[in-house]
């Protein structure tokens, strides 16, 4: 995974239960908001209020300006210990610090601290809807990632009612349900995620690679031809055109024919 995915985001949102402005949670917003347009400099910031007993909002910010700059495995530990500290404190914004702790071991490939993360978080009742369904999508990624797709698939089908218009639950419900060879599932899934996310060029991959295991080689190609249209920057469009080169290759005459005709 190369990027830290939106749950991240929701720190910077008011608190569940607004604590009085104190310095503290200036610097906190003022921290956050460094990291969002410079990391490298925020972390050096928090690294200074850390060690000047900046508590756990400093290693908050401190964990979340490390995965902005793509630094999930140092992140993972400082926003574990943020978590762990504002849960012994009270402040109910543990349950995201815990939901951003397993979103960053996701990314740093440690899918077994990311489910114990999550599980904290979801324990919590501090997180609404919106959250608590993205942090069920990191659970079913890190479940699946260690062998366990039943229980990814519930986490799916969890967040998936907890939050319809999650594009990414109905995405990666499909990815899966079509690794699990439940392709009538899988295209169910793909056609909520495409209404959904229709200019999302790993959407439009996706409904391509479902295509070809259906043995639809026409929608396949219209599919990946799409990623390209939509996101010729992507690395879905790579994938894409590897895709399509591959098709090409296989292809009978009167298919190259037919391609080469559109």
């Amino acid at each position: 995974m190369s990027k830290f995915l939106p749950i991240l985001l929701l720190c910077a949102a008011p608190a569940i239960a607004q604590p009085l402005p104190t310095l503290d949670e200036v610097q906190f917003q003022e921290c956050l908001k460094l990291a969002s347009k410079d990391p490298a400099s925020a972390v050096s910031d928090a690294s200074l209020w850390t060690q000047k007993k900046g508590g756990y909002l400093a290693r908050a910010c401190h964990g979340f300006a490390l995965a902005t700059d793509f630094k999930f495995d140092l992140a993972v530990p400082m926003l574990t210990e943020a978590a762990t500290l504002a849960q012994a404190k009270g402040d109910p914004r543990a349950a995201r610090f815990w939901a951003q702790a397993g979103n960053a071991a996701i990314a740093a490939g440690q899918p077994d601290v990311a489910v114990d993360a999550l599980d904290k978080a979801l324990a919590s009742k501090a997180l609404d809807n919106v959250e608590r369904a993205d942090s069920e999508v990191d659970r079913a990624r890190a479940l699946v990632a260690l062998g366990k797709s039943a229980d990814g698939e519930a986490a799916l089908a969890t967040a998936r009612q907890l939050a319809p218009e999650n594009g990414a639950a109905w995405l990666l419900s499909a990815t899966l349900a079509r690794r699990l060879n439940k392709l009538p599932d899988a295209l169910a899934f793909i056609q909520t995620a495409a209404a959904l996310l229709p200019s999302d060029p790993a959407v439009a991959l996706e409904a391509g690679n479902i295509a070809i295991a259906a043995g639809d080689d026409n929608t396949a190609r219209k599919q990946w031809e799409q990623v390209i249209k939509i996101g010729p920057t992507s690395r879905q469009a790579v994938t894409a055109t590897a895709q399509l080169a591959a098709l090409a290759a296989t292809a009978t005459p009167a298919a190259k024919d037919e391609a080469q005709s559109r």
